[in-house]
């Protein structure tokens, strides 16, 4: 069985929703149903409904819930649309042995069971619907399918009778009878590539590239609906897909770039052991120095992980949203409305580079409500700048609430305006929606 063939039965439960009608039941799931201990695996959440396009320029985004037999309060972790009208939703987990569970880490042992939560509030006739995923930790040295068979085949989506659900030939029915069209279906194929959920051969793009998806293609995935043909014969139009150029893969042997990402598991598992070694260290501010460095380079995998990220000049700033860890919004008993900001700001050139805010009348970051700017009450910038060598990163805090003089005002809400927080560096700015509710 060749490697496309193994792992194509996630590649429509990625893109089901975003294949199907806009009035339907979300699906969730986690990327894989044996997760290792001690690194980050993804969870898809599938909804066209929670694409609001509310914001034409950017992703939609919300939370989900996931728990495991060690940590069974779970925490809440935040999913981030992939494009910006695809309805396919990505979040990651850190499954931990260790430590506590908190932001986007939960701690788990070998043999328990993972589940996370959606729940789907966009149903036609009012009502909601919990939807569930389970997945589990794998045991070292131990095969994992007994285990697996002990959970609810409701809980499982990725798994059926063949490795294909019955319901994903039904999306490929649907576009062989024109039920939805041929940009989705070629979108929701290049998503999955891209994110390595499935694994096409690199190859070379031919010369006779095509504008259009062949009939036969279609009639492939018609026959595959009605069980005429395997999945290696529908995989081969997939794969005819990609040579003709009608999918983009950036597996063209002549578009590969020189430096291969590194494996996600393999960067974290090893930043990990390095703490480890590092805890051995009996000298406390020693053991902090070896400590640093290894938390910060965690934390910014975290960010890179997790939140959404914005390109201004040089710096590359990360933010989770409202209610991810150090960012809140409330109002106090006395009506003051209070909004904390926390970012990360990393340094993507090879030039020295500083964030600068002075003073409130003095500072390239505010809050805007379309009428009016607001300044800070509140902010962590060392001499009003914060200065980052090439590669470097680092988090900082803006608060906005009670006006504390110096040219700063006091933060007002009204539900009827859309707020945004502003990026106006000398070097670039941006315009961040907030989605105050």
């Amino acid at each position: 069985m060749n490697k496309l063939t193994v792992i194509f039965p996630l590649l429509f439960i990625a893109t089901s929703l975003a294949f199907a009608d806009s009035y339907n039941v979300g699906t969730i799931y986690w990327k894989q149903d044996v997760v290792s201990i001690n690194s980050f695996v993804d969870i898809y959440v599938n909804d066209n409904d929670m694409n609001k396009k509310e914001y034409p320029n950017f992703a939609d985004k919300f939370t989900i819930t996931v728990w495991s037999d060690t940590s069974p309060d779970g925490l809440e972790i935040q999913v981030v649309e992939n494009g910006v009208y695809s309805g396919i939703f990505k979040g990651t987990v850190y499954i931990a042995d260790s430590g506590e569970t908190t932001k986007n880490r939960l701690v788990s042992n070998p043999g328990d069971i993972l589940y996370a939560k959606y729940v789907d509030f966009t149903l036609p006739d009012g009502s909601t619907s919990e939807i569930v995923s389970a997945a589990v930790v794998k045991i070292s040295g131990e095969n994992m399918n007994d285990l697996l068979k002990k959970i609810d085949p409701n809980l499982r989506p990725i798994a059926s009778q063949n490795g294909v659900p019955s319901w994903v030939k039904s999306n490929a029915g649907w576009w062989a009878n024109g039920g939805i069209s041929d940009t989705e279906f070629l979108s929701g194929i290049e998503f999955l590539i891209k994110e390595e959920i499935i694994v096409v051969t690199p190859t070379s793009v031919s010369s006779e590239t095509s504008e259009q998806v062949p009939a036969w293609v279609k009639n492939n995935a018609g026959w595959w609906a009605d069980g005429t043909i395997t999945d290696g014969e529908f995989l081969n139009g997939i794969q005819h897909l990609v040579k003709s150029g009608l999918v983009s893969t950036n597996t063209d042997p002549e578009q590969i770039s020189s430096t291969e990402p590194k494996d996600t598991d393999s960067e974290i598992a090893a930043l990990q052991a390095e703490l480890d070694i590092c805890s051995e260290i009996v000298t406390a501010y020693k053991r902090i120095d070896c400590e640093k460095p290894i938390k910060k380079a965690m934390t910014l995998h975290a960010y890179k992980m997790s939140a959404e990220k914005f390109d201004v000049g040089p710096i590359t700033y990360y933010w989770s949203g409202v209610g991810s860890e150090g960012n809140e919004f409330y109002i106090t008993p006395t009506g003051q409305p209070i909004l904390s900001i926390r970012m990360l700001a990393e340094n993507i050139s090879p030039e020295i580079t500083a964030i600068n805010c002075t003073s409130p009348q003095i500072c390239a970051y505010d809050v805007w409500n379309g009428e009016k700017a607001f300044k800070y009450s509140g902010m962590d910038f060392t001499s009003g700048q914060i200065v980052l060598n090439p590669g470097d990163s680092r988090e900082f805090n803006i608060l906005f609430g009670p006006n504390i003089g110096y040219g700063g005002t006091e933060f007002e809400y009204d539900s009827s305006k859309d707020y945004f927080f502003r990026i106006n560096e000398d070097f670039g700015s941006a315009s961040i929606p907030l989605n105050l509710e």
